[in-house]
């Protein structure tokens, strides 16, 4: 484990020493203020109830927020590292054409796409949410617009692979407070490829079975 994911390690189990400790105390201030009044708990002890239980809470809130909730700034490069990747896709011979990328479609009301595609020495799969395939003018689709990409990259590309090849951005989490009470330091916070083909005709789809 990377040193900084330790912080959010020991927040976690400092929160659960917290809640621990507040189920007790709570337990005891009750019992104690019963025993001393010999009638119900005063309102000001169960306002110290509430007050510890709201730290309990905002701070649980944080934890999860960091961990789980918090969204990813492409731009902020002390938060996260932009890497690109490319490589050519190699041609399959299918029964009517020859196709650089099958896709399969998935069932249910909005189903996935499933991409299946070849490098060299390599077969990959991927699906819609972290993929999508261009196969017109520009390499860059509108969901791939929502990524940090280069066009000179891109256009670069299209010209040196014959637009025939799947280009990656990788987002992965810079060592930091934030990232580390996340425990998210030194792991991948997103990924998206581009999957390009001269055209529709370079793709082959595969119906939904019966």
């Amino acid at each position: 484990m990377n040193a900084w994911n330790l912080i959010g390690l020991s927040a976690w189990v400092i929160l659960i020493a917290y809640f621990i400790f507040i189920v007790w105390h709570i337990r005891r201030r009750h019992i104690k203020a019963i025993v001393k009044s010999g009638r119900q708990v005063p309102a000001s002890v169960v306002l110290v109830d509430l007050a510890e239980v709201a730290v309990l809470f905002l701070a649980t809130a944080g934890l999860v927020w960091a961990s789980w909730l918090r969204p990813i700034n492409y731009r902020d490069s002390h938060a996260v590292t932009i890497s690109h990747s490319a490589q050519p896709l190699i041609l399959q011979t299918g029964d009517e054409h020859s196709f650089y990328v099958r896709v399969h479609t998935g069932n249910g009301k909005n189903p996935i796409l499933y991409y299946t595609y070849w490098t060299e020495g390599a077969k990959y799969e991927n699906n819609s949410h972290n993929a999508e395939v261009s196969s017109g003018a520009q390499p860059l689709t509108p969901r791939a617009a929502a990524y940090p990409w280069s066009k000179k990259y891109l256009k670069r590309l299209d010209q040196t692979a014959d637009q025939a090849y799947v280009a990656t951005v990788t987002a992965r989490y810079q060592p930091g407070f934030l990232n580390g009470l996340g425990m998210h330091v030194g792991h991948i916070a997103d990924r998206f490829s581009i999957l390009r083909v001269p055209n529709d005709t370079f793709v082959e789809i595969d119906p939904v079975e019966d």
